[in-house]
């Protein structure tokens, strides 16, 4: 090996441009907060979802939804009477983002909740539970994005006697970002 191309070799490399001002991302261009509202397919109950972001690839989770359901019942005596059932859920989640670049976001989202299914016997329907969603968002423009989920839970309802370990289809979501 020649002298020159050892002095070569021990060089340093070029140092590569700062990004301009220009090119960095703004705080505006980071979303971080998101309402989003399910297309119901039989998932867990939440009707909202509010996210609240930690940073670009992780969000904290606030799972709400309220269940109103008026139905006739047999009073015992040959006639019938209205009941109205009320309910509520609330759940935690972590939601975690992949990585990606690109419109396709998948995530994972462990998470815990408490339902009452009816506050009438609150004690007795009564149910809390853990569950972890797999999911993707796909965005179709700036700030909004349609999404879906499948995932797993373990509930415990009926003043714990009854333990259900189940699969399920979260939903299907439409998500607003800013």
């Amino acid at each position: 090996m020649d002298s020159s191309s050892q002095e070569s070799w021990n060089e340093p490399a070029p140092q590569q441009a700062a990004p301009s001002p220009a090119a960095a991302p703004s705080s505006s261009d980071t979303l971080t907060m998101g309402i989003s509202t399910a297309f119901p397919t039989g998932g867990d109950g939440g009707a909202a979802n509010f996210l609240y972001g930690l940073d670009t690839d992780t969000f904290l989770n606030l799972r709400i939804g309220f269940d109103i359901e008026k139905a006739v019942v047999d009073d015992g005596m040959g006639g019938t009477t209205g009941q109205t059932t009320v309910g509520f859920f609330a759940g935690a989640g972590y939601r975690m983002y992949k990585p990606t670049k690109g419109k396709i976001r998948p995530y994972l989202e462990p998470g815990a909740f408490i339902a009452i299914n009816d506050f009438d016997a609150a004690g007795d329907t009564l149910g809390l539970g853990v569950d972890v969603v797999m999911g993707v968002d796909y965005q179709l423009m700036d700030q909004f994005t349609l999404g879906v989920g499948i995932g797993g839970g373990l509930t415990f309802t009926d003043s714990f006697d009854t333990i259900d370990i189940g699969l399920f289809t979260q939903n299907i979501n439409a998500t607003f970002w800013w």
